[in-house]
């Protein structure tokens, strides 16, 4: 008998033996819950909760990036204390914004994941700019962390209306903290300022019986050892720039990884055929699920990403020998519906 994703899911979260390698999309129900103005109201160009300019990133259209032309809230993080104004999170009407965030409410096949970006570094750059936040970890670190604790003791009360509110199954937090080559700072300043107050958060977290996503770009090597300390759930997006097979083979039994397909090199990389896209999602699935709990996904600037979660629907359904034959030619079928639908609706316009 077929199991849900939400099922399945959760014998990950066990440990157990795994029915079918999870299918993002259908695995989660993802809130980004409209009370919480960590960007402007309705994800469009304006201002944040803390003041900041948003507008839409020219580089990525459909994004926002925060407007360079605008006034920056801090030019000194020092004056944190003074400067910022924090919301009152007692003022709003979380029950009102649930309802409309969840109008038919919570999935049960499914894990409700709400989203908290700007975690303590991004809100940092988010605040005084890149350049003067990379300056402000070296010149003024101790300030910094008194922020960091600030605004982690601020998202944990978010959480905590999440859970009463929301029900919410999975906090996915967002802080990143490396390029493609390295990290941001020094893992000194990750170590001091930025991991116990992240532990702080993870704990809470758990405490209210909610699951933890740790959401960190870029190449992380340096810290992951101790990131693992905090006891993440899931980590994501768990990019090929870092040694995943030793992430794997050291952590497998500890934590769930979401992610792992190689966007800039395969998925967006237009160079790169459908057929490299398959292979891609094949080659991580075999290295991070036979022994171990994978979601596939990719951090993705372009529709391609479509392909290649299509076929870690596919790939990931019959990975464990598992009769799912017939949920795979039910999805296919959709998949075809819905393209056919996309181009008659193409065709109708322009007539």
């Amino acid at each position: 008998m077929a199991i849900t994703e939400r099922e399945n899911f959760y014998k990950m979260v066990n440990r157990e033996p795994l029915e079918f390698v999870s299918h993002q999309p259908s695995l989660l129900q993802v809130c980004l819950p409209s009370a919480v103005l960590d960007r402007p109201p309705a994800h469009k160009a304006g201002q944040d909760w803390f003041g900041v300019w948003w507008h839409e990133d020219e580089l990525v259209p459909g994004t926002l990036a925060t407007d360079t032309k605008k006034p920056r809230v801090l030019e000194d993080i020092k004056d944190w204390e003074t400067l910022i104004q924090w919301p009152d999170l007692e003022a709003i009407d979380w029950q009102a914004a649930a309802k409309a965030d969840l109008p038919n409410g919570k999935d049960p096949s499914k894990i409700l994941m709400c989203m908290l970006v700007s975690g303590p570094f991004e809100r940092l750059h988010d605040l005084l700019g890149f350049e003067d936040a990379l300056i402000s970890t070296l010149i003024a670190p101790e300030a910094c962390g008194a922020f960091f604790s600030r605004l982690c003791d601020f998202k944990i009360e978010i959480i905590k209306k999440l859970k009463r509110f929301y029900d919410v199954d999975l906090i996915h937090f967002q802080d990143d903290w490396g390029t493609q080559k390295d990290l941001f700072f020094q893992p000194d300043f990750w170590r001091t300022y930025i991991k116990p107050n992240i532990k702080r958060v993870i704990d809470a977290t758990h405490e209210l019986g909610v699951l933890f996503d740790m959401h960190s770009c870029g190449r992380i090597d340096l810290i992951f050892d101790e990131l693992m300390e905090l006891g993440p759930d899931i980590i994501d997006p768990a990019q090929p720039v870092n040694d995943l097979a030793r992430w794997h083979r050291d952590y497998k039994e500890r934590v769930i990884f979401m992610g792992g397909l190689d966007a800039q090199g395969v998925i967006d990389n237009l160079e790169k055929s459908h057929e490299d896209i398959v292979l891609e999602v094949h080659e991580k699935i075999d290295l991070l699920a036979t022994d171990g709990y994978l979601i596939p996904f990719a951090v993705s600037l372009t529709p391609r990403v479509m392909e290649a979660l299509d076929e870690a629907f596919v790939y990931g359904r019959r990975f464990f020998g598992k009769d799912y034959e017939a949920e795979i030619a039910a999805f296919l079928a959709e998949k075809e519906k819905a393209a056919a639908g996309k181009i008659f609706t193409g065709i109708e316009s322009q007539g």
